[in-house]
């Protein structure tokens, strides 16, 4: 693969053979799944990925859970799931130290062409998701694939958090269709990077995780995709707390990007053209989601305007908690899916 990219930044023409065999070679993948306290959905995912298809091109060499340091059954849990596939392997860190710690470990023990980094409260649509995303790297220099989150309609409910959550998708998703990367539309619960990308990373405790990797990726001039055909399912927050905290923690981390990264790049680059328009026409949609959403959000800026919590971000303890996708086939009725798909 680095042959690849190395001939095309050349700009060398490659004979039909040469082409060929590119194409034939064997895309080796790690798949990392940072835990903590994840007992009630680790096992889905793991699931999910060992169960995960491997084409001719491309070999799921290893799926590693880091945990920090969970108190609850998640390392159990793993463990079991390694003693059925010698590719899963658990690394337990001896003290917490956030997430962004947590990727950083992750590249300096792989040596794999991907890295694809999955949260632990996501599923996948298929078992054809993975392949999906790492099939950009193939032939092109993209450093950084995101994969096609979804969240699922909630249907009716009374819990507003779900409903806060499903517009906030609905929001996203529509942003992100017509611009495939800005401030707004970043999401790190799924994202693949390339090794001549992420073998030169090093992750800052204060800056988000996705968002530290997508910027460094736009300023170091590489290639960014949205895989919008590598689909994966993602639960709604448990609680309007819950939900008001990601939001909260959002603020945070974008108003230390704008310092790490420079203004003109956060609020002119990744800037959501029309953003209050699109935000309106969602509302008409969904104006029930809509009014929960903006509950939620109003509670969010009044956190971050009180800085609750801001010790714990700077340090990157910001895992809140997602309901789990438990019965992946009765929550993928068709009553429940998107009205996209």
């Amino acid at each position: 693969m680095e042959k690849r990219v190395e001939l095309i930044t050349r700009g060398t023409v490659l004979s039909d053979k040469t082409e060929e065999r590119l194409w034939e070679a064997v895309v080796t993948v790690d798949v990392v799944i940072p835990a903590f306290n994840e007992g009630s959905c680790i096992e889905g995912v793991l699931h999910d990925v060992v169960m995960a298809r491997q084409d001719d091109w491309v070999q799921i060499q290893n799926i590693y859970v880091i945990s920090d340091t969970s108190t609850d059954q998640t390392d159990d849990i793993v463990q079991q799931m390694a003693a059925r596939d010698r590719r899963v392997k658990l690394i337990r860190k001896p003290e917490r130290k956030g997430k962004q710690d947590s990727i950083n470990l992750a590249f300096s023990i792989t040596k794999a062409d991907v890295i694809v980094f999955i949260d632990a409260d996501v599923r996948l649509a298929s078992e054809d998701s993975i392949t999906k995303l790492v099939q950009h790297f193939r032939d092109s220099n993209v450093a950084v694939v995101q994969g096609g989150l979804v969240r699922l309609c909630p249907g009716f409910t009374l819990n507003p958090a779900k409903q806060a959550a499903y517009f906030d998708w609905s929001l996203v998703d529509k942003i992100r269709r017509q611009k495939a990367i800005s401030w707004w539309s970043i999401d790190g619960r799924v994202m693949a990077l390339s090794r001549d990308f992420y073998q030169h990373l090093v992750l800052q405790p204060s800056l988000a995780d996705d968002q530290f990797i997508f910027y460094s990726c736009i300023q170091q001039g590489y290639q960014f995709v949205w895989a919008s055909n590598a689909i994966f399912y993602y639960g709604a927050p448990e609680s309007i707390a819950d939900f008001s905290h990601q939001w909260s923690r959002y603020f945070f981390y974008t108003s230390k990007s704008r310092q790490y990264f420079g203004k003109d790049l956060i609020d002119r680059d990744m800037s959501v053209p029309g953003l209050w328009r699109t935000i309106l026409s969602t509302f008409l949609r969904h104006p029930l989601c809509g009014l929960m959403w903006v509950l939620c959000y109003t509670i969010s800026k009044v956190e971050f305007m009180l800085r609750v919590d801001f010790e714990k971000y700077g340090h990157g303890f910001f895992w809140t908690k997602s309901e789990p996708l438990e019965n992946l086939g009765e929550a993928l009725s068709p009553k429940s899916l998107p009205p996209s798909l």
